[in-house]
């Protein structure tokens, strides 16, 4: 199911991602912010382990941001940056040809680890493989419509 127009994960997006490697083996990125297409902000994470430095064309759309995500991420240190990693991989994800998908062990959450399925399969074709896994694979598929790994049940779900 898509998430209605008004969810933070519908209203914002990200352009513009670069990351450096540094010397330390930490990565520096940035990214610019959209708020339903329009820039608003430009993000950078040094990767020195500080909180990320925020720089809002619009103060009120910055706060409304930092507010969305402090509310999608209660307990995160740096809410508006797991926000924007989120973004990231949405972005990412939904711009793939090929169906994406996850397994038991793979670190999706942690590090956004996942699988490509062959070239030209279709995602109810994948679904259905990865329904016959079983359940103890703990399958999940990559849904464009709702930008999140879903759970593979059944091969008829």
């Amino acid at each position: 199911m898509a998430l209605p127009i008004s969810h933070p994960l519908q209203r914002y997006s990200v352009s513009g991602y670069q990351e450096t490697d540094l010397p330390s083996g930490a990565v520096a990125w940035s990214a610019n912010l959209l708020r339903y297409g329009q820039s608003f902000g430009l993000v950078t994470d040094h990767g020195d382990g500080r909180p990320c430095d925020w720089t809002f064309t619009d103060d009120g759309y910055g706060a409304e941001f930092l507010a969305a995500a402090a509310g999608l991420h209660p307990d995160a240190e740096d809410p508006g940056a797991v926000l924007v990693d989120r973004l990231v991989t949405i972005r990412a994800l939904n711009s793939l040809d090929q169906v994406a998908y996850c397994l038991d062990g793979d670190a999706f959450e942690e590090r956004g680890e996942h699988r490509l399925a062959d070239p030209g399969r279709t995602f109810l074709e994948v679904r259905r493989d990865l329904a016959a896994l079983g359940p103890g694979r703990n399958a999940r598929i990559w849904d464009k419509g709702a930008s999140a790994m879903v759970p593979v049940t059944s091969p008829e779900a």
